[in-house]
This record gives structure tokens, sequence and C-alpha cells, in this order.
């Protein structure tokens, strides 16, 4: 918590004092602990330009001074008038010392940032989302909070309800920062590094997004480098009793799409692209695709993939201008932290999110609630041992 800089202002019957901290309920805080609870809590306001350096925000209490005799009348010099300067001087030092000695809303303690991190969100989103709940909560109606207080209570630790409020506003905060689109065009290419599951992403996809709508479905395989790779989908297709096609050329993929009724779900397996692959193979397929407006293709990557090489990946297969990601192995991350710092960074949705190898169930849409509902799982825990 921000230690508040409070300033000091007398008035003929009243004595008024600022607070200054990062936010509201700091700054009363510390108000009520050392004015005591007879404290009138009298505004709150956005800090002046000048007084950013001291904090944010400014909470103004009035305390009635005790009663002192008349000072004298300012004819002359008196030793009563060199204390009263030596007081305020005194005073202004004070004021000095504390707000230099203050902690800056930088170094409070971060715990939203800290749980985030433990959960695999970069550290960069993970500060932003920590700095963003914090406007938040400075936003949020504060009457409960300038209630008057016990001397001596333990006014600086996290209630229930504070943690409660804190969760709350941070899985708002990262559902804000996601997009979601669990849809697919008339056509549709899953396209990818190698290993990723593709294929099996894409016979899901033909189950439940194909014949169980009632959808006639085509599988077509790109996918000419690896051996075995189009004879693997065509017995998917076998099985599934679809029409299964493979193609050689970006060419011979154009002719056939074309020939195929619209009303059908026209699925397109591709190579797992690793780097070395791209100029022999990506450059042609990722032109073709980019020129074909009608082809909707979704970028597949696996969430236990490092949230930097899942960066790279993005970028790499930028080329392909992918609508949506699709990541897999779900269940063998326990995190959805690189699907949320990907999703959030490059602003892409997510369409689906894979937990296992099953066919077709292990496949789900994609939803907000699920990706920050995990994010946040362990931080009630680390507001409790804050507490």
């Amino acid at each position: 918590m921000a230690a508040a800089a409070p300033a000091k202002l007398e008035q003929s019957h009243i004595h008024v004092k600022s607070y200054f901290a990062s936010n509201v309920p700091d700054a009363i805080e510390v108000a009520r602990e050392e004015l005591g609870s007879d404290a009138l809590f009298l505004n709150s306001r956005p800090a002046p330009p000048e007084a950013h350096h001291l904090g944010s925000v400014e909470v103004v209490f009035g305390v009635y001074p005790e009663k002192r005799a008349p000072e004298p009348p300012p004819s002359a010099v008196s030793a009563t008038s060199v204390d009263d300067l030596r007081y305020k001087v005194d005073e202004i030092r004070s004021l000095l010392i504390r707000s230099a000695s203050a902690p800056s809303s930088a170094k409070r303690i971060r715990l939203v940032e800290q749980a985030l991190l433990d959960a695999g969100l970069t550290a960069v989103i993970a500060a932003e989302i920590d700095d963003a709940v914090t406007a938040r909560l400075e936003r949020r109606p504060v009457p409960e909070i300038s209630r008057p207080r016990k001397v001596g209570a333990r006014s600086r630790k996290l209630t229930s309800l504070d943690a409660d409020s804190i969760v709350q506003e941070t899985i708002g905060e990262i559902e804000s920062r996601l997009s979601i689109r669990p849809e697919l065009g008339h056509i549709a290419a899953l396209v990818g590094p190698p290993g990723v599951g593709k294929t099996t992403t894409l016979v899901k996809l033909a189950v439940n997004e194909g014949l169980l709508k009632g959808r006639p479905v085509r599988l077509i395989s790109a996918d000419g480098e690896r051996i075995g790779a189009s004879e693997q989908l065509r017995s998917y297709a076998a099985i599934l009793g679809v029409p299964f096609e493979t193609v050689e050329s970006s060419s011979a993929l154009g002719q056939m799409i074309d020939r195929i009724p619209e009303d059908h779900l026209v699925l397109i397996d591709t190579p797992g692209l690793s780097p070395a692959l791209f100029d022999s193979v990506g450059m042609d397929l990722a032109a073709f695709m980019a020129r074909r407006q009608t082809i909707d293709t979704h970028l597949v990557l696996t969430a236990t993939t490092r949230p930097a090489d899942v960066e790279a990946a993005v970028k790499r297969f930028e080329m392909f201008r992918p609508s949506a990601l699709i990541f897999t192995r779900l269940d063998e991350a326990g995190s959805t932290g690189t699907i949320a710092s990907e999703a959030i960074r490059s602003g892409r949705p997510v369409s689906w999110l894979c937990t296992g190898q099953l066919i077709p169930e292990d496949i789900e849409a994609a939803n907000t609630s699920r990706i920050a509902g995990a994010l946040v799982r362990e931080l009630p825990e680390v507001l409790r041992s804050a507490a």
C-alpha cells in the first residue's frame, strides 16, 4: 500500500489536512490512523499537477483544533511569532521528508501482477493489468471505506470483500482485453508450425462444425511435405464418409475450391511450416491464401509453448493473414498464460481450444471466462497470504 503524503492548512475554526496517495482508500486509511475517528472526511479529488509527485489523488480531512490563547498582534517580532515560524518550518521539513521517503505507486506490493506472472502471463501484460485493476478499484464508490474506524484496527489488512473485489476486477480486466470468434467460413484452412495438431483439429472441426450441424463436408490436403500426411487424413475422411482430395500446388487448390458448392464446409490441411520450410513452401502457399479472401485461415498453436516462441510463430505466419488463433494441448499446459498473452498482444481473436486427442470430444469454442478464470485461479490465495 502506498504511503500517503499529507499537507496541512489551518482555518479559523478547523484544521484542514490533505493526504496524497496513489489511490483514495490508501489515503483514507492513513488519515484515519493519524487523525483518529473524529476526523471529518471532506472531499476527494485528483491531485493538482504540482502535487503529482506525492500521489495521483488528494483526500481532504478536517479536525477541530484544541483551544489556545489568542496570538499577540503582529506589531512587533515576539518570541511567540518566532516559535510559530519555527513550527511552520518544521512542518515543511517534515512534509518534504515524508514525501521523499513515501513509496511511489511503482513500489507498491503488486499482488495481481505477481499472481499473473506465476500463471504464465508475460511481464509487460501482467504489469499493465495490475495497473488497470488498481485504477478500476479506485473508481469504485468509497462510502464504506470512509466510515470512522477504531484506532489501532488492522485497517491496512485485506478483508475478504477487498479480495473478492480484486479478483472480480482482475477477471473483468482480462476479459475486456480478450477477443473470441469460434466461427468458420465456407472455406477454412488450418496453418501452423509442425506438430501442433492441425490434422486432428481439422477432423474435430469437420465433425462438430460440419456433420453435427448438417453441413456437407469436404476435406482437402495440401500437405505434401510429411510422409503419409495425406493418407492419415484420407483415413479419417473414409471413417466419416466425406469426400477427400489431395493437391500438389496452390493453383490446383484454387481450381478445386472454385468447383465446390457454397453450402459445403471445405477444410484445408496444410504442411507444418518450420522456419526452414518457409522459403521453399510457405511463401507460395501464403501468397495464395492472402489473395483468396474467401479462405478463412486459422493459425494453430500449442498452449504448452513459451509465450516468446508463440509470439515469434505468429509473426512468422503473419503473411497468411490468419483471422483467428486455435490453441491445442490445453490439457497439458496447466495454464492459459500463453493463450492470453498472445491473444492480448496480437489483438487476434481465439476461435477454439483443444483439450486432448479424442475426436470429436476434445475441442471447445473459446470463451473469455475459461481463459481468464484459469489465470486468476491462485490469486485469492495470494491475497489471503498478504492479508
